[in-house]
This record gives C-alpha cells, structure tokens and sequence, in this order.
C-alpha cells in the first residue's frame, strides 16, 4: 500500500512540466513521518529518469539564541524564531526557480552539532526535482514558491508516540521531551495550522498515522 501510494506521488510530481527544477515542498508536524516520506520519494522518481535534490527545513535552523530569544518553551518563538527563510529562498527556492541560476546549497546549519554547514554549492538540472520536507513549510515567506505541494497528517497523539522514540536521548530523555512537545511544539503547530490552513493549500494530503499503510486523506 504505502509503495503504490509513493510510485502514485511521483508520477504526479513527473507530470509537472516547468522551464525550471520542479520544487516540492513536504510539509507536516514534527514526527508525522515526513523525512521517510521524502526519502522513500527519491527511488521512484529517479525510476521514472528525474535527477532528484534532497534537503530539508532542518539544514536551515536560525542560531540557538535566535530560535529561543522569546524562551525556550515559546510556541510563538517556535514558529516565528526557528528557521531562516531568508536562507531557504536565497540559497534554494530562488535558485531553483523561474529565473534562478541552478546553483543552489542544500544546508547551511547542522542544528545537531550546533555548528554552520561548510558544502559547496551544487549545480541541478533543469529538470531536476526538489524534494524539500520541513515543518512550517506553507507559510507565507515559502508557500508560493512551491510547485507541488504534499502535506503529511498524522494525529498529535501519533507524533508523541513517535517523538519518543525519536528524540528521547537528542531532548534529554521522556519529561523533558514531554515538557518541550507540550509547551512549546504542539502548541506552535496548532497555531501555524490555523492560521495557514496547510492542508487546504496542499496537492494531495497524506494521512500517515500508520506508517506502513499511508493513504490520500480527503481535504
């Protein structure tokens, strides 16, 4: 099922015919399954001949004392304060775009190690496809420099039972990893999901609360 539904997704985004790399945005909230998502994209779409880019909202943290000037449990400094937009347009989405150059960087911050990523820039095809996941993607600053657009949905409580598993050791064990869901990224989530409707702007929704068996959810 979860196979079918990805070969389906990307004879989609194949079909998109552009005079310039197709950019995909994944969007999602945290642990809702996005990165495999994207990840399992790429084999199909190189399949089908597609010279594929593969990056993420992650390599593209704003510094620590930037993400946490409004505190660290912030849900308004979560969305507001997390990413560099700014980076993600100069050095992807523009480049990649109608009138860009095909010369783009894939990261430029490895929020892990806390430390800027030191990558050459990289040259892409006209054809090329972008797949680009990352929480926050819809929002006004990026949303009308997708060319398609995938929303990977999953319940609240789905995404607790996967973040901890996922980020119990990175977030410092189960109450504080609780602590940080509770106060500061569900609560941000909620609010980006009301405010810019990222399902309504989205070319096909995903319901992926069971990851073996994804399936397209009505918007």
């Amino acid at each position: 099922m979860r196979n079918k539904l990805l070969l389906e997704t990307a004879k989609a985004i194949n079909s998109v015919k552009l005079p310039h790399p197709v950019r995909v945005g994944v969007d999602g909230v945290s642990a809702s399954g996005k990165t495999r998502f994207a990840d399992d994209l790429v084999e199909p779409l190189r399949k089908l001949g597609r010279h594929v880019i593969r990056a993420s909202l992650d390599g593209f943290h704003n510094l620590p004392d930037i993400r946490y000037q409004q505190g660290e449990h912030s849900s308004k400094g979560y969305v507001e304060d997390s990413f560099n937009y700014e980076a993600v347009v100069d050095n992807v989405l523009d480049p990649l775009g109608p009138t860009g150059q095909l010369k783009y960087k894939s990261s430029l911050f490895d929020f892990a190690v806390n430390k800027k990523t030191d990558i050459p820039y990289k040259s892409a095809k006209k054809d090329s496809i972008l797949i680009f996941e990352g929480v926050l993607l819809f929002c006004n600053e990026l949303n009308h420099r997708w060319d398609y657009k995938i929303f990977i949905d999953a319940s609240f409580e789905t995404i607790i039972n996967r973040a901890m598993t996922r980020d119990n050791e990175r977030l410092g064990g189960n109450d504080k990893l609780l602590n940080k869901y509770h106060k500061r990224y569900i609560p941000g989530q909620k609010a980006y999901l009301k405010k810019y409707k990222p399902h309504k702007h989205a070319n096909i929704v995903v319901n992926n609360n069971n990851y073996h068996k994804p399936y397209i959810a009505e918007k």
